[in-house]
């Protein structure tokens, strides 16, 4: 199927090669430079300056789109009239054109054939127009290139020039505000009393400074000599600092001293009438009376710089508060004439600033000048760009392939029966005990090339011939299907369990209608051919069927004996050595769970060689489940495409209850469901044409 999908991909991509109309593809390579916006210092004059990488890949795509705009595609189509060009090569491919009216259908035909893609990690675009003319394809891709150059290079002339222009007006408007302002200033200057010294300062201002200088210089004089004055006043004079600092002072008390130490001498040798001792005496009195007076002269000068210093003090505060008064009635006057200065100033820097301005635009603006250039042009390209056929028949071949292998997933993933033999070993890890094919009217043709006398030795039940499929391993002995079953017994009489063949076995499935009666039924028939003694319980008691199949009534059996209303009536089938134990009837559903159970099938074990059990489904009843922990093993009969998770759980089910799987069969297998069929169905047919023969 892979294969098959593969070829018709390659031809399919063959035939889209074929019926495309052949597209060339010209290249143009151009190289975007860094536009120096620091040129004359324009990047703080133009608002519309990049400001940013000429690498970036932001910048790149931006140039690239617009390359690709239609402003620079309707130039290049207008210039050497190149719509009728497009036209024609538009209508070569006629297919590809969208429905659009005729004056934009060359606008369209261009704008789906031109590309512009930045190279990685380069200042390079490459420009790519497809068309069905080779000349063509170089013409326009090169036209492009050009017109989109001479765009950028207009763009910036314009804007240049707008920014001139505006530059102008704002310089105008500026002018005209300078001169107003300066007429306001020096209007409020003449009419105004202040003398201005310098930017910050006038002569009030000068003069307030100069008195709070004075006045704090006597506040702190006024405060020395009134210490110095209560002092003078408190102390002792001789303790003064100025008496006992001072010269003269110092003199007359060394003079005094000197006078009082020669009157004592001559105290010791004359008497106080004596002329010497009463001049000495005049001195000393003379010159105590000139030390009194330097004294007292000495505070009193004390007491005048007092008195000076206060009288300053008092002048200078007066003068400070006048000067303040003063101050303060020009202080309205001096915000306004400094709020004038400011505007002025403020003014005259940005029309000098504008001037420069204006004067580098317009420099810029005269430079004709781009950032974008052509550095290789397109050329008529030799071979077409597409279609391409290597490419094409990959791409056929290679989706192809994948439809076929997503076929063959969803029909392998919504396919979850069992198809074939062995599934069920592989997916249960169990023995596959046999495989029985399909037999009937609407299943797998079993070969009837048995001879008339083969047919007369089939056996038949109450004088008829019976065509039951349940009987048909006694019915039809050299039939493919009684081939199956005796197989199946092989498996079920080598299989060993703990060293010994299992004797009591029960027979399920996971679902209904898997064939599981036929299957119990004919295994029966095939043991008893054995030469055992076999016996087939009926554990169906919901839908019993196996007193139908042998030919008898069902009024007394399994569901009377365990219910303790009869004893086991054990009915001889008409196939040697072969019993039947019908199901009985009873309303109780707990006959299963009394311990009647496990003691009749232990004495029914010993009485029998062999002894099959048929119980119900195991998903939708626990029957079987009751009947697997009395046995030596379950058999799981599963019909072709069962659900395999259906399977699985009642085998979960069996190992969770400890109950001993045998293995499985695979019952009402057709290999016509299958790509080919089994070898082992091709020998029989022919062992059976032989034996017919």
């Amino acid at each position: 199927m892979l294969f098959f999908a593969m070829l018709l991909g390659a031809l399919t991509g063959i035939l889209l090669t074929v019926l495309q109309v052949p597209v060339y593809r010209a290249d143009t390579l151009l190289e975007v430079q860094n536009p120096n916006d620091d040129f004359l210092n324009m990047r703080s004059v133009s608002p519309t300056v990049s400001g940013s990488d000429i690498q970036s890949p932001e910048y790149m795509r931006t140039q690239a789109m617009v390359l690709q705009s239609k402003p620079v595609l309707e130039r290049a189509i207008k210039r050497l009239h190149l719509e009728n060009r497009l036209l024609a090569s538009g209508k070569t491919a006629a297919w590809t054109l969208k429905p659009f009216a005729p004056h934009k259908q060359d606008l369209t035909l261009a704008e789906e054939g031109i590309t512009a893609f930045p190279e990685p990690n380069t200042r390079v675009i490459k420009v790519s127009f497809d068309a069905t003319e080779p000349r063509l394809a170089a013409d326009f891709a090169n036209l492009v290139a050009d017109e989109f150059v001479q765009l950028t290079f207009e763009t910036r002339e314009q804007t240049s020039q707008d920014t001139v222009d505006w530059l102008m007006r704002q310089m105008a408007s500026l002018k005209t505000k300078l001169g107003t302002a300066e007429e306001e200033f020096q209007g409020f200057a003449g009419s105004s009393k202040l003398t201005i010294l310098s930017e910050n300062e006038n002569v009030d201002d000068e003069r307030l400074r100069d008195v709070q200088v004075a006045l704090s210089k006597a506040q702190t004089d006024t405060i020395a000599t009134r210490s110095r004055y209560e002092l003078a006043l408190q102390a002792p004079r001789e303790s003064l600092p100025e008496i006992l600092d001072d010269a003269t002072l110092k003199e007359y008390q060394l003079d005094l001293t000197t006078l009082r130490r020669q009157l004592a001498a001559l105290m010791s040798e004359y008497t106080a009438g004596h002329p010497k001792v009463e001049q000495l005496q005049a001195q000393i009195t003379v010159l105590e009376a000139a030390f009194e007076d330097k004294r007292n002269n000495v505070v009193a000068r004390i007491k005048n710089d007092f008195l000076d210093a206060q009288r300053r003090e008092s002048l200078l505060t007066s003068r400070y508060n006048a000067q303040t008064g003063h101050m303060a009635e020009q202080a309205q006057q001096m915000a306004h004439y400094l709020t004038l200065k400011r505007e002025v100033d403020t003014t005259r820097a940005l029309y000098n600033s504008m001037l420069q301005k204006v004067t580098e635009a317009s420099v810029a603006a005269a430079m004709r000048t781009s950032n974008i250039h052509v550095i290789e042009r397109a050329t008529p390209p030799e071979i077409p760009f597409k279609p391409n056929l290597l490419l094409n028949m990959a791409f056929a071949i290679f989706t192809g392939l994948c439809l076929a292998i997503a076929v063959v997933i969803k029909r392998a993933r919504s396919d979850r029966g069992i198809n074939d033999p062995g599934d069920l070993s592989g997916h249960l890890n169990v023995l596959e005990l046999g495989v029985i094919p399909a037999g009937g009217k609407n299943s797998y043709p079993i070969r009837r090339l048995l001879s008339s006398k083969l047919r007369r030795r089939t056996l038949t039940l109450d004088g008829n011939v019976a065509g039951r499929l349940e009987l048909t391993t006694s019915q039809q002995q050299p039939s493919l299907i009684a081939e199956s079953f005796r197989s199946t017994v092989a498996s079920i009489l080598f299989s060993k369990q703990n060293g010994l063949c299992p004797r009591l076995i029960a027979l399920s499935s996971a679902g209904p209608q898997e064939g599981k009666t036929t299957v119990v039924s004919n295994l029966g028939i095939a043991l008893a051919q054995t030469n055992q003694r076999v016996l087939l319980i009926d554990g169906d008691t919901r839908r019993p069927r196996l007193h139908e199949i042998f030919g008898g009534d069902n009024s007394v059996g399994l569901c009377d004996v365990l219910s303790g209303k009869a004893s086991p009536a054990l009915r001889e089938t008409q196939i040697p050595n072969l019993f039947l134990l019908p199901s009985g009837h009873s309303d109780d559903k707990s006959l299963l769970f009394k311990p009647e159970l496990p003691a009749l099938l232990h004495r029914l074990k010993a009485e029998f060689d062999m002894v099959l059990i048929d119980t119900p489904p195991m998903l939708q009843i626990p029957d079987a489940r009751l009947f697997g922990r009395q046995v030596d093993a379950v058999i799981l009969v599963v019909a072709q495409h069962t659900h395999r998770h259906a399977v699985q759980a009642a085998s979960q089910r069996l190992a969770e209850d400890g109950t001993v799987l045998l293995g499985t069969i695979l019952n009402n297998w057709n290999p016509n469901h299958r790509s080919l069929r089994s070898l082992a169905y091709y020998y029989y047919d022919s062992y059976s044409e032989e034996t017919a023969s």
